[in-house]
Parts: C-alpha cells; sequence; structure tokens
C-alpha cells in the first residue's frame, strides 16, 4: 500500500481517538454524573455544584487537560434567564450636557461674564446660555469649548448663544455606551459559576443577557448583581509601611480554615474552583470582603480595604518553572486605599483613549479630566509626588500609577508599567473601557426577561434528539441501497457527527436547538456528497473501468462538484456567524463545523476505507 494511504489512516485513527477523548467530559459530566436540578438558596449560591451520584474517583484523577472542555447545553435546552436591557444613552448624554452647563457657567462667572439665564433644551440637546451683555457671547469660542469636546457652537441670537452636540458624537457616544455596558454586565456576571453565559448587543442600545441552568431561587440576585451601575474613583494608596502595619494586625484574626494567606505584605486569598467543571465556586475578592466586613473595627479613619487581581507575571516568581500560572485559580490581594483628599470619580473623565510613547513605543492610557476634575488633579498630584494614584473600579484596583510630577490642565498619562508589549496593550485596553463607562455612565433599563424552565428544555433535547436519530436511522436504511458502499457511508457519517461535537466541545461551545438543526442537515449534506462519489464511480464501473481505477477517477471527478456547493453554503455560514446573534449564530458555527467535516469524510474517510477493500478483494466493489 502506498505511503499516502497510511498516513491517511493513521490521521483518521488519531481523529478518533481525539474526539472520544474531547468528549469523554460532556459524557461523564453531562450524561452519566449530571449535576442535580434542585434549586440551592440565594445566599449560597456559588457553592459547588452537587452531582447524584458523584463523580467517580478514576475521573477526578485524570490530568486537568482531559477535563477542561466540555459540550454545554445552552439556554433553550437546560433553561435559565433571559434579560434584556437597553441603555439609556439620552439621560447619559443630558446628564452629561447639565454638569458641562455647570461648569461653563461657573467658569464664565470666574472670567467676570455674568449669564442671566441658562436653559438646557433636553429634546434637541443644546445648552442655550444668555448673557446680561451681548458683547460677551464672544467669550465662547472654539478655542474655550476645547475643554468641552462634545459641545459645538449651533448659533448666536443677540445676547443667547447656544450649544449643541458636535457631529457625530451622538452615535459615538450610543457605540461607547453599550459597548461599556456589555464590558460591565460580563464581568459582574463571571461570578455567577453560570456555564456559558452570553452578553450580546442586540439592534443598537439593546443588550441580551442569557445565563443558563440559572434556577430560580438565584434570578433576583442575578437581575441585581447585573444592574448594579460600576463606579470609577481615583483615590491615593496609602503609604506601604502603613498598609503593613494594618495588615499585620488583620492577620492576627485570620483563621486556619479561612483560605487567607500572608504574602507581600498584604492579605491574599485564591478563588476557590470545583476541580471537576473547573468553575468558580467563590472567588478570593469575594473571600477577602467577608473577612474585612467581619473586622472592619480594624480598619483606620480615613483609609478603607479594596482589591486587587495578582498578575501572572507575579505568580511566575512564587510557583516552580514547570508549574503553568494559567492553570492556576486567580489570587486577590488587599491593598489600603486613602479617603482623605478631595473626591475625583469617573464623572469627571471627559475622555480616554489609547495612545503609544514615541520613544518606547510601549501602549499608554491618555485620558482627559474635565475642568473641575483637572483642576482637583492637579492639586493633588502637586501635594503627592511620589505617591501611588489609585484608580478603582467598584472596590476593585485596575492600575496604581507613580505621581512623578504635579500635572496641570487636566491631561492625564497612566503607564500601564511591566511586560511585553502586547500583555501592556491589552491592560491598557482594558483600563480604557473602564474609564470609558466611568466617563458616560449610562442607566440601563430591562425591557424583557423570561425564566426557560429546566422541563421544557427537557422537552427541547428529547424531540431534538429524536429528530436526530430519526433522521439518521433514515438516511441508514437509505444508503443501504448502495450495498457494502452503503455502509462506508454510514460509518463516514458517524466520524462526521463525532468530529462535529467534538469540535464543538474543544472550543467550549453550548449546544442549543439550532446547533442540532445544524447537525440534523450536515447529515444530509454528508450523504448527499457520498452519493455523488458513488454516482461517478458506476459511471466508470459501466465504461469497464477497473474498480481500483474506477475509484480513483470516480473521487477525482466528484471533488470539484462537492467543493462548490461546500464552499458556497460555508460562505453562508460565515456571514451569518459574523452578522448573526445568539440561535443563528449558534446554527453557523455548527453548519460550518458540519462542511469541513463532510468534506474530510466524503474524500479521506469513505476513499481510505475504499481502497483498503479493493486491496483485500481487487476484482469485486459492490456499489
Amino acid at each position: 500500500m502506498s505511503r499516502s494511504w497510511y498516513l491517511r489512516t493513521a490521521l483518521l485513527v488519531f481523529l478518533i481517538l481525539f474526539s472520544c477523548v474531547m468528549l469523554m467530559p460532556t459524557v461523564v459530566e453531562m450524561m452519566l454524573y449530571p449535576e442535580s436540578k434542585d434549586d440551592v438558596a440565594e445566599e449560597v449560591m456559588t457553592e459547588e455544584p452537587v452531582r447524584n451520584p458523584p463523580l467517580p474517583q478514576w475521573y477526578q484523577d485524570l490530568p486537568g487537560w482531559m477535563k477542561q472542555k466540555t459540550l454545554s447545553l445552552g439556554l433553550d435546552l437546560q433553561g435559565g434567564l433571559m434579560l434584556r436591557y437597553s441603555v439609556d444613552v439620552d439621560s447619559a448624554l443630558n446628564d452629561k450636557m447639565s454638569s458641562n452647563a455647570g461648569n461653563i457657567r461657573s467658569a464664565l462667572a470666574g472670567m467676570g461674564k455674568e449669564i442671566t439665564a441658562v436653559r438646557h433644551d433636553r429634546a434637541l440637546k443644546q445648552l442655550n446660555f444668555t448673557f446680561r451683555n451681548e458683547e460677551d457671547t464672544k467669550i465662547i469660542t472654539e478655542e474655550f469649548l476645547y475643554d468641552y469636546p462634545m459641545l459645538a457652537i449651533v448659533k448666536t441670537e443677540g445676547s443667547t448663544i447656544t450649544l449643541g452636540l458636535r457631529e457625530n458624537t451622538y452615535k459615538e457616544s450610543e457605540e461607547s455606551a453599550v459597548q461599556q455596558a456589555v464590558e460591565i454586565i460580563r464581568e459582574r456576571i463571571d461570578g455567577l459559576g453560570v456555564a456559558q453565559p452570553t452578553v450580546r448587543v442586540e439592534s443598537g442600545r439593546n443588550i441580551a443577557v442569557e445565563l443558563p441552568g440559572l434556577s430560580r431561587s438565584r434570578v433576583a440576585a442575578a437581575e441585581r448583581l447585573i444592574s448594579t451601575t460600576a463606579v470609577l474613583t481615583f483615590k491615593l494608596v496609602a503609604d506601604r509601611n502603613e498598609a503593613i502595619a494594618v495588615f499585620t494586625n488583620l492577620s492576627q484574626k485570620v483563621t486556619p480554615d479561612s483560605g487567607i494567606y500572608v504574602g507581600g505584605g498584604t492579605l491574599r486569598a485564591d478563588d476557590v474552583v470545583d476541580p471537576a467543571t473547573k468553575r468558580v465556586i467563590k472567588t478570593g475578592k469575594e473571600i477577602l470582603k467577608d473577612f474585612v466586613r467581619a473586622n472592619e473595627q480594624e480598619i483606620p479613619s480615613g483609609r478603607e480595604v479594596d482589591y486587587e487581581k495578582v498578575d501572572l507575571r507575579e505568580r511566575r516568581m512564587e510557583v516552580a518553572d514547570d508549574v503553568d500560572v494559567n492553570t492556576l485559580p486567580q489570587s486577590w490581594r488587599m491593598r489600603l486605599v486613602r479617603t482623605d483628599m478631595p473626591p475625583l470619580s469617573g464623572e469627571n473623565v471627559e475622555a480616554a483613549y489609547p495612545a503609544s510613547n514615541p520613544d518606547t513605543g510601549m501602549p499608554y492610557v491618555s485620558l482627559k479630566l474635565d475642568r473641575i476634575g483637572g483642576d482637583t488633579f492637579y492639586e493633588i498630584t502637586k501635594q503627592h509626588v511620589g505617591d501611588q494614584l489609585a484608580i478603582l473600579m467598584d472596590d476593585t484596583l485596575v492600575s496604581d500609577p507613580v505621581i512623578r510630577s504635579e500635572i496641570p490642565g487636566g491631561n492625564v498619562s497612566i503607564e500601564m508599567g511591566r511586560g511585553n508589549r502586547q500583555d501592556t496593550l491589552t491592560e491598557v485596553n482594558n483600563l480604557v473601557v473602564s474609564l470609558r463607562s466611568g466617563a458616560l455612565p449610562a442607566p440601563i433599563r430591562q425591557e424583557y426577561k423570561t425564566l426557560v424552565g429546566p422541563s421544557l428544555g427537557a422537552d427541547s433535547i428529547k424531540t431534538g434528539m429524536e429528530a436526530l436519530a430519526v433522521g439518521f436511522v433514515l438516511v441508514f436504511l437509505v444508503m443501504l441501497y448502495y450495498q457494502t458502499s452503503g455502509l462506508i457511508a454510514d460509518f463516514a457519517l458517524l466520524c462526521n457527527v463525532l468530529f462535529i461535537l467534538a469540535g464543538m466541545a474543544s472550543m467550549g461551545a453550548a449546544l442549543t436547538m439550532p446547533g442540532i438543526a445544524g447537525i440534523i442537515l450536515t447529515v444530509g449534506m454528508a450523504v448527499d456528497s457520498n452519493v455523488i462519489v458513488f454516482e461517478r464511480i458506476r459511471e466508470e464501473l459501466r465504461m469497464s473501468e477497473t474498480p481500483r481505477k474506477a475509484i480513483h477517477i470516480g473521487y477525482d471527478k466528484a471533488l470539484w462538484t462537492i467543493l462548490d456547493s461546500n464552499i458556497t453554503t460555508a460562505v453562508a455560514a460565515i456571514v451569518l456567524m459574523n452578522f448573526g446573534s445568539g440561535p443563528v449564530k449558534g446554527f453557523a458555527i455548527t453548519l460550518l463545523l458540519g462542511i469541513i467535516a463532510t468534506v474530510y469524510t466524503a474524500f479521506f474517510v469513505s476513499k481510505t476505507i475504499f481502497e483498503l477493500k479493493v486491496r483485500i478483494s481487487p476484482d469485486k466493489i459492490s456499489i
């Protein structure tokens, strides 16, 4: 036999074994030892999932990489919560304009220009300033509005000047506000322990949230968690010696079973992870927060404890060289922060964007504060050169740059410091999103909520699997028309479905009803490819070609016909995958995987078996 036959056979055996390994966690955790569907109390919503019967010991002893990926069920198959929110961009813009109106009036008063009236037209999103003297309207120029980048001069009539939004400001603000809301919601639901949560933008400013497997008792807590607005604040990091003293005192209160330990002059805790599902049961941050609440009397006046993720670079220095830090649970630590300084929050940030240092090429965050924020920031930096500035999202520290010198004008550069360029760029982009969420704190309104029960999901699974089974059996029987060759096609069809499910499991994808429909469609398309090949081979046999030559010519002639039909379908699947959302996207992903598997099984799996059969019986082939 030729070398290519051996290589194709080896590849097929490898793919079958690899697919079985990838699907093993799904079979064990979803079918043999599923999670209990009993509701849990809201206050213990992050406890370890209960399985009845529990996972076997042999499975728990397997290497972690073999259990990392599972094929989870979507919202329509296992039930859960679906929410739809709308981002109130108009309210956010009007609030920002009202803030600008107050700042402009104060600035003009400081310049000795008296304003008799200020009117905010919320419908047109315009500000009307009426001066006592008509000549004073000339003070408002494009240069004056440099500190108010969202505003532009619309018209001047007598002693009244009208300011409105600059061109494209509304659209940019809408897109920015929606994306910021998505990031905030996604980060907040990470702690829910929900498998494959989905947060996506729907039709402009609408956001859809799907939480599969969420029990009824956890719905209220999930809604509160999602709708809470993230708050951005700027504070000062407390002196290191003071922080060490406070944390040393707190360490005396730590119990052996608390999960808290001392490290780097502070207190730390790691996320508690279910070893079987890799889900976070309780974050290290929650462990530390519970401890701080119980010992609030130990925190000095004018100080507060916030929390920070321990960087992977630091963790690499703490573990052995052969340990992959990416597999370790996330570690959190306490940071002591001062609260005795003028207030400075995300509301004072007018713009934030990533930039690059022309000398070093390293990215950094550039932001623009409003007039009040700029003045406050100047006073803080002038008085605290050499101290660290704490940039906080809620109670999580996202950056702590050192104040190198006093910074006037409200133009702030935040250098992320360590790491290679790509890691630093990722940090910069993440911080920009956080800062922008503070710059435009657009409220979100819940427009729609539905709770899909597990019984409905069970019915969907039953009907979907029945449809797949019936379709597969009917195709199997029809292919017997081609005798032994039909059995070869049926084996290729089994490999096709196996490869699709393994591909979805390797990506950590969720199986939905549209996904099942995509698999059923793939079954029909796979058989169609085999029928084309078989008819081509029959044509060659009628022309008295030898079985070996008929197979070779038949596959060659069918190649472009099958590729053309599958490529056009793949293009449609790619379009649906990129522009669709939710069920449409799930269908497209499954269909695209099915097309790849179909082409492979039609031209390599069945052809390899045909060649083996011909070598065993060179003068006979049943088609």
